[in-house]
């Protein structure tokens, strides 16, 4: 009868390895997967805007994203998302470019800082250029990538006002 215990107990262990084992398996390591999807949902940012798409530009953030603009007050939420860029679209806001510098992945979260290019044309007068940097964090929501947050600014240096000019001069 002893002999049958251990047989028995030798079966129930070289059962139980193989599960143990599976259960303590690091799970797949998705990082790169998830930055080339971060970085075609950003391609598509850039598409968007450069087609002035507010709705479509508007779509890549999540409903309760923020956008923190320079001298300006958060924007809130996807449907001021889109008014946002409406407006800018509105005053000549167009081709943007994105370059992206650091893009780290953490689960369902990323970040990405990177520099911007772009250009506001008005409807009358020259052409606008910019170039400044941005941080984005992005949310994986029902399997896909948005951003959460983001904020922008230039890195031109403010105008420097001139000195008024005396009689002496």
């Amino acid at each position: 009868m002893m002999h049958n215990h251990r047989i028995l107990s030798l079966l129930v262990l070289m059962l139980a390895v193989p599960f143990l084992v599976s259960c303590t398996t690091a799970p797949q390591d998705t990082t790169a997967e998830d930055s080339q999807a971060i970085r075609a949902a950003s391609k598509q940012w850039v598409d968007a805007f450069n087609q002035a798409d507010a709705a479509a530009t508007a779509a890549i953030y999540t409903e309760d994203a923020k956008i923190l603009p320079p001298n300006s007050s958060i924007v809130i939420g996807r449907e001021g998302i889109q008014a946002f860029f409406q407006g800018f679209y509105d005053v000549g806001g167009r081709d943007a470019q994105l370059t992206v510098i650091d893009l780290h992945v953490h689960g369902d979260m990323a970040h990405v800082v990177g520099k911007y290019t772009l250009t506001i044309q008005p409807e009358e007068g020259e052409a606008i250029s910019d170039n400044g940097k941005y941080v984005e964090i992005w949310k994986r929501e029902n399997g896909s990538w948005k951003i959460s947050a983001d904020i922008f600014n230039t890195s031109i240096p403010l105008p420097v006002p001139e000195e008024e000019m005396t009689e002496e001069e």
